[in-house]
């Protein structure tokens, strides 16, 4: 039985410059593809173990050293492998591309059976894939949702017997004459207002006030938020880079709100960073729709874990020690900047630091508007 399953990786050589590498076609062998597909099957992402799948084949380990490990840009998170994904992009079946056909590769007449089984196997994981992602996103948005309500009954609950104890300790330590119980009621009064502020901060995040919508351009509104968080920066030793995009971007959200949320998204990349790391603040616009920008922010701090990420825009949590602050920074960002019609991703891993994207809707001229597809 002939070993050619009519099924090709497209493989770009690492060895050479990424803008530079010719991609070549090379024939995956039938016993490969069934290794590839049990991989597949299996939800396996380690390159070392598709190898070993696919029975150490040529061609898998040749395209596996071209994609399975590529090194992710400097400054920024390493990725996940998302092998799933690139071998869904770089694989051929049933149609000899043309690259093989220039080199003159023997061609099999159609698939064979082992070639279909891995079509189907990719199409099934990224089906489930799909699944999972959606399920997750779902269950983030009702799980905040469910936040808001609850942060917005509770706090008008709280606040009425809170503004009581602060107004009834305020009116006897006016008349109290002894030293210590004047500094025991002073204390009552400053932890009543110190609740109230976070409760304050919880009913804005679960009700933020309506944005008020202008043009603001993005370089300066990111030099005022490194301006800000400048004195903090030194207190701990941190560099504060910007970058700006190679042309004036402008966005139209509500200023106020969105500086405050970069503010308390910069703020945080901060405090996780260790001395003499840097921070990086960059604009620009977004590569794949120019009805957007985007606004990252990248530091190289300890990372976050999947579980931290689903809740890092919950209130009141927090990675830190309990005692070092409300825990309202990221979830009354995310809101602000939702309530400009834009959004907030994060990207991180433990080790390795961690990347927010801000995406803001866009401001464009008038030629890049008439140009941009409706």
């Amino acid at each position: 039985m002939s070993q050619d399953s009519g099924a090709w990786l497209v493989v770009r050589p690492r060895s050479l410059p990424s803008d530079s590498r010719e991609p070549v076609a090379l024939p995956v062998p039938r016993q490969a593809c069934l290794g590839l597909a049990r991989a597949v099957l299996a939800d396996e992402d380690d390159p070392a173990r598709w190898r070993a799948f696919a029975a150490d084949d040529a061609t898998v380990s040749e395209w596996l050293s071209g994609v399975g490990l590529v090194e992710p840009p400097a400054g920024q998170p390493e990725p996940a492998h998302g092998l799933l994904q690139r071998l869904a992009a770089d694989l051929i079946v049933g149609a000899a591309p043309a690259m093989a056909r220039a080199a003159a590769v023997p061609v099999a007449a159609g698939p064979a059976a082992e070639a279909l089984l891995l079509v189907e196997a990719i199409a099934r994981m990224q089906a489930l894939t799909r699944m999972a992602r959606h399920f997750a996103e779902s269950l983030q948005v009702a799980r905040l949702e469910a936040a808001r309500e609850l942060a917005y009954g509770a706090g008008h609950e709280i606040n009425n017997p809170l503004a009581n104890i602060a107004t009834r300790a305020q009116s006897l330590l006016l008349e109290e004459r002894d030293t210590e119980r004047r500094r025991r009621l002073a204390t009552i009064v400053d932890q009543s207002f110190r609740a109230r502020d976070m409760i304050g901060g919880l009913m804005l995040f679960a009700r933020p006030p309506k944005a008020s919508v202008g043009d603001c351009e993005v370089e300066a509104l990111v030099a005022v938020v490194a301006e800000a968080v400048a004195p903090l920066a030194a207190t701990r030793g941190v560099r504060v880079e910007t970058r700006s995009s190679a042309t004036p971007l402008a966005t139209l959200v509500d200023r106020g709100q969105v500086e405050e949320a970069l503010r308390a998204i910069v703020t945080n990349a901060i405090e996780a960073s260790a001395e003499g790391s840097a921070v990086v603040i960059a604009a620009g616009a977004d590569a794949d729709d120019p009805a957007w920008c985007e606004v990252t922010v990248v530091d190289d701090g300890a990372g976050m874990d999947d579980a931290t990420i689903r809740r890092a825009f919950d209130p009141f949590f927090s990675g830190r020690e309990a005692g070092r602050g409300a825990g309202l920074g990221l979830s009354k960002a995310w809101r602000f900047i939702e309530a400009s019609g834009g959004s907030v991703a994060l990207a991180s891993r433990v080790g390795a630091g961690t990347k927010v994207t801000v995406r803001l809707p866009r401001r464009l001229a008038r030629k890049d508007a008439a140009d941009t597809p409706a």
